[in-house]
């Protein structure tokens, strides 16, 4: 019998097929957890009642998601990766922060066609004990963190005695933050690109004006 060997092309298609069902799978999940966090609350729910409400095996729960924590807070490492491709994918001279700009951009259009999942999310997250937000503030440490090394390896340097990368990071981040609440609490409509992209431009100019006000040596202007 003759065996037809794959093509390039036929590989990528699989690629593709698999990837597809790969994001329907967990975004099935994710949608099956929520709901039930919101009905029977965070701690009384199992990963076995995910799984059932997904219509899953436990054991490809854990495929997708390390813990049902994961689910709630948000699988932090999954950005990491997409930020690490945007890095990547930038020429070595362009400045790391155009190159977070872009994931955070491209991540505000993966979360636009979620909105009531993410609504549920923030109402969750709001609705968690003493211990539940120390978790959480964990995690965004962690997320920090990572994020941090991430653009310090980008730029070979070392975090310990340059606060570069520590300060691009939280900046970043921070206006992600308010753009992401400003689109949760609004109701006129304006999508989370548009709001990002308005708070990343004013900062921007913000920070440039103070950065030329410290090369002057100008003093802070005062009203009279």
């Amino acid at each position: 019998m003759t065996t037809v060997a794959a093509t390039p092309a036929k590989d990528t298609e699989r690629r593709g097929r698999r990837a597809i069902k790969a994001a329907r799978t967990r975004a099935n999940i994710e949608a099956a957890a929520l709901r039930l966090f919101h009905e029977q609350g965070f701690e009384a729910t199992t990963i076995d009642q995910i799984a059932k409400a997904a219509d899953i095996a436990p054991r490809t729960f854990f495929r997708y998601f390390p813990s049902k924590d994961a689910v709630l807070f948000g699988d932090l490492s999954e950005e990491l990766d997409h930020v690490r491709r945007a890095l990547d994918e930038r020429a070595e001279d362009e400045h790391p922060m155009r190159a977070l700009a872009v994931a955070m951009l491209d991540g505000a259009e993966r979360i636009e066609a979620d909105r009531d999942q993410h609504l549920m999310r923030a109402e969750l997250l709001n609705a968690l004990d003493s211990t539940g937000e120390y978790e959480m503030h964990l995690m965004r440490q962690r997320w920090m963190q990572d994020l941090t090394e991430l653009v310090a390896e980008h730029l070979g340097t070392d975090t310990s005695c340059d606060p570069r990368p520590g300060a691009w990071s939280m900046t970043m981040v921070s206006c992600f933050g308010a753009a992401m609440h400003s689109w949760l609490t609004r109701r006129d409509g304006t999508t989370l690109r548009t709001i990002l992209t308005e708070v990343l431009s004013s900062t921007a100019g913000g920070l440039g004006e103070a950065a030329q006000q410290a090369r002057d040596g100008a003093h802070p202007r005062t009203q009279t």
